[in-house]
């Protein structure tokens, strides 16, 4: 994967580490304002999952992962200490017919990509027409052939991964109502599961430790009237958070 480390000063030691969308540039958030005394991680194009940042001069991590990158995030955070992570308009199962982007349309919009195609793909993705414009005037896009590669590299990349279930712990998922990636359902159907999942270890935690159920809502869920392309309607980092 790519990356671009914007620091703000010397010495911070709070980071903001985002995984963008599948085919998406990282200008994508360019407008949103950074906390004080924090750097901010950028990670997209994702033609390989190796990510080796060394983040350990920073004492407090927070994660937003977008679409794809929610998928992406899990597979490559799983040792890093995070403070926050919110997922966005994406589940840990991104090609999944009741939790993520049905098999058979991922399948298709892979096998029938081209630039008209992306351009109708981006279109959905935004919702309206102001947005989409929006969108089309970020910098540094891509050609539709590199983002065909880094498709092609996402699918093989879950087919490989298929049945072994990796998470790092989220805080919050966000839920575009708007959504017409992927569908409005399948992401809830895949965090509330998630939710009951968390709730359930904690629960088995406390007993085991004959102690109080810890917050097992430490994590919660969102929904908001959002395209899948959401960052139009923020202006902090910390909104997200």
């Amino acid at each position: 994967m790519q990356t671009k480390l914007i620091k703000t000063a010397e010495n911070n030691k709070q980071l903001i580490l985002y995984f963008a969308g599948w085919g998406t540039p990282a200008s994508a958030v360019g407008h949103l304002t950074l906390p004080e005394n924090t750097d901010l991680l950028l990670c997209y194009d994702y033609q390989d999952l190796h990510f080796e940042q060394d983040l350990s001069a920073y004492q407090q991590i927070r994660l937003v992962a977008w679409s794809m990158g929610v998928w992406v995030a899990n597979q490559v955070l799983g040792e890093t200490p995070l403070i926050s992570a919110t997922a966005i308009n994406g589940t840990g199962k991104p090609c999944d017919d009741e939790m993520g982007i049905p098999q058979a349309v991922f399948v298709g919009t892979l096998e029938q990509l081209d630039e008209r195609n992306l351009t109708k793909f981006q279109r959905r993705m935004c919702g309206d027409s102001d947005i989409f414009q929006h969108y089309q005037g970020l910098a540094e896009q891509r050609d539709w052939q590199k983002v065909h590669s880094e498709l092609t590299a996402l699918y093989h990349a879950m087919q490989q991964t298929q049945g072994r279930q990796r998470s790092i712990q989220w805080t919050k998922a966000i839920v575009g109502e708007k959504d017409r990636i992927f569908p409005v359902q399948n992401q809830l159907s895949f965090w509330q599961a998630y939710q009951a999942e968390r709730v359930h270890i904690a629960e088995e935690q406390s007993i085991k430790n004959k102690s109080a159920v810890q917050n097992e809502a430490e994590f919660s869920l969102q929904t908001l009237a959002l395209p899948h392309y959401p960052f139009t309607a923020f202006q902090h980092w910390a909104e997200l958070f």
